[in-house]
């Protein structure tokens, strides 16, 4: 199976080094199930009953979406939204993960919540509390003070969510959390220049690692009736420029159009990632993938599912 996680940022040099590692971390939180990537092998259980061999075994052969024109997985969607309903808990599309707004912002390592004012920020795991502070001094970005008031969450494999630009924090460093658990309320502080929450989810033995991001849409259950969509250019040999792609939704019965989503790839600098563009909570359905290359138009139509991850891969010779 196909992991597409493809990853673009710009690099800073700060005159700043590393505050000293904060309290060692002495339990660690579990997840249902390991991430996409992660190699696993589940033995068969042991049977006790006599069973006459078939003369003939075929494994089911894995969708492969180099071979077909889209693939349709159970995703990994293991954490639930920062934000809960009646709040917004859609993610800002005109700033998403790995866009930069036609270059008039910096590369955005997470996604955001437009919400007022003191709007309840919630736990999306189950996890353990490794930061819960303002970033002045601490380094969890190339500049000081960029996230104001954050709170860092540890889950299992390695894996954190962050949740910046607070107006208050309402847990303490390592404090126990479960998935829903009030940790803090939506600010402005920091570089924020609106109420909103900013929301990460980064990988590997260090959070404060600002280039270990990966896209929360992958990460986020969709709500009820909703599904996600990956997209992959590949190979992608340089990721220079964010290259315009247009995913139009049409009608369940007919060619109508919907809603049509104007996105892009992901800026230069995520190589870490292996997928180029996600969107979330799409409705179920049909839609077509389109964008320009050296060769013309491509195009592609895909479905997408209640609650799974739509993965297309564009080969690209």
């Amino acid at each position: 199976m196909r992991s597409f996680i493809l990853a673009c940022v710009v690099v800073f040099v700060s005159s700043c080094n590393f505050p000293a590692p904060q309290n060692a971390v002495t339990k660690t939180p579990t997840l249902a199930a390991p991430p996409p990537w992660a190699e696993t092998h589940t033995p068969a259980p042991a049977s006790t009953k006599t069973v006459v061999p078939p003369t003939q075994t075929a494994a089911p052969i894995p969708c492969d979406p180099l071979i077909v024109d889209y693939c349709i997985r159970e995703g990994y969607f293991v954490f639930q939204r920062p934000i809960l309903p009646p709040n917004n808990a859609e993610a800002d599309i005109t700033y998403l993960y790995a866009s930069t707004q036609n270059g008039k912002r910096d590369p955005h390592h997470g996604v955001e919540f437009q919400n007022a004012f003191g709007t309840p920020v919630h736990a999306a795991g189950d996890g353990l509390v490794v930061f819960a502070d303002a970033d002045k001094t601490a380094k969890l970005s190339p500049w000081t003070n960029f996230y104001g008031n954050v709170v860092v969450i540890q889950h299992a494999n390695a894996t954190y969510t962050l949740y910046a630009h607070l107006s208050n924090i309402l847990v303490v460093l390592g404090q126990e959390v479960n998935a829903g658990d009030v940790i803090g309320n939506v600010g402005m502080s920091g570089g924020a220049t609106g109420p909103h929450l900013h929301f990460e989810v980064r990988m590997g033995g260090d959070y404060t690692d600002y280039f270990s991001t990966q896209n929360p849409e992958l990460w986020l259950l969709p709500r009820q009736g909703t599904g996600a969509l990956s997209i992959t250019v590949h190979p992608l040999e340089e990721r220079n420029y964010e290259r315009p792609i247009v995913v139009t939704r049409y009608a369940q019965n007919g060619d109508e159009v919907v809603f049509v989503y104007y996105i892009a790839s992901y800026a230069s600098g995520f190589e870490h990632n292996r997928e180029d563009a996600v969107l979330n909570n799409l409705p179920v359905g049909r839609y077509k993938i389109a964008f320009n290359d050296s060769s013309g138009l491509r195009e592609r139509f895909v479905w997408i599912e209640q609650g799974k991850l739509t993965e297309v891969v564009f080969d690209i010779k």
